[in-house]
């Protein structure tokens, strides 16, 4: 006869640093977990906790059939703020299967007025904020293809994660222009290099105190640049908290109640 998998009990959606912590207290209240990355560097975020680590980019049916197959009871999504794709996939997989939806949403950072606040990607993609400087990037890889078009009208730098370099060199930003730093950075980190690139535009997306806004900012400030910071995509979550304590008090809750 063959084996019968044991339950994992809760799928963590993760790659954030906000998910390692979340994994390392799950582990502490022994209800065993199963965290799902992209990249093999995220992986590295869980390497002294006792649980288990794939990397992994989902479909609907091949996280239909992970859910299924590992016996998931609670899935939390912990993934990045600006990762829409992966928390509607989820939620619609786990409504289809009546598996209980945790979302922790990232705290914001509170932005002076100075910052200027962009709420979707074509208000930066105007001749008012890139044409004729030089700008800075600290979006990700992923919005890179946006702003490449611009290249013959202003000079792009972008700073992103060692491990995407390649793929910022691929979506057209010179190599020579991606500069390859591991977050979080320190103050002077952010400071020496801005003072290096002397941009006169900086462009970021609100990711939170993780994601070093609030260090970008402070540096803004001092050194007189402009910063374009846009607007997280708003969601419908069925249940979400910015409180780590309390999404595991919920997640504990709904695994008693199935």
């Amino acid at each position: 006869m063959g084996s019968v998998r044991k339950s994992l009990e809760v799928a963590l959606i993760g790659g954030s640093s906000e998910s390692r912590s979340l994994a390392h207290v799950l582990s502490h209240e022994g209800i065993p977990w199963i965290a799902t990355v992209t990249t093999e560097g995220a992986r590295r975020l869980y390497r002294d906790l006792a649980g288990q680590v794939i990397v992994t980019r989902f479909s609907p049916l091949s996280l239909l059939q992970f859910l299924q197959e590992h016996g998931i009871r609670v899935l939390v999504d912990a993934s990045h703020p600006f990762a829409q794709e992966i928390s509607q996939l989820a939620m619609q997989v786990t409504a289809q299967l009546g598996i209980p939806y945790l979302r922790y949403e990232r705290p914001p950072v509170a932005l002076d007025p100075w910052v200027q606040v962009a709420s979707d990607w074509q208000v930066l993609l105007t001749d008012g904020v890139l044409a004729g400087r030089r700008v800075l990037l600290t979006v990700g890889v992923k919005a890179l293809p946006l702003f490449v078009p611009w290249q013959d009208r202003c000079q792009l730098w972008a700073r992103v994660l060692p491990e995407s370099v390649p793929r910022a060199v691929q979506a057209g930003i010179p190599a020579e222009r991606v500069i390859g730093m591991r977050l979080p950075l320190s103050l002077e980190q952010e400071l020496q290099l801005w003072q290096r690139l002397e941009p006169q535009v900086v462009i970021s997306k609100d990711s939170g105190e993780a994601g070093g806004l609030a260090i970008k900012q402070a540096v803004a400030k001092t050194l007189g640049i402009p910063l374009w910071v846009i607007q997280r995509p708003l969601l419908c979550y069925p249940w979400c908290s910015q409180d780590l304590a309390e999404v595991v008090r919920e997640c504990q809750r709904r695994l008693e109640g199935t």
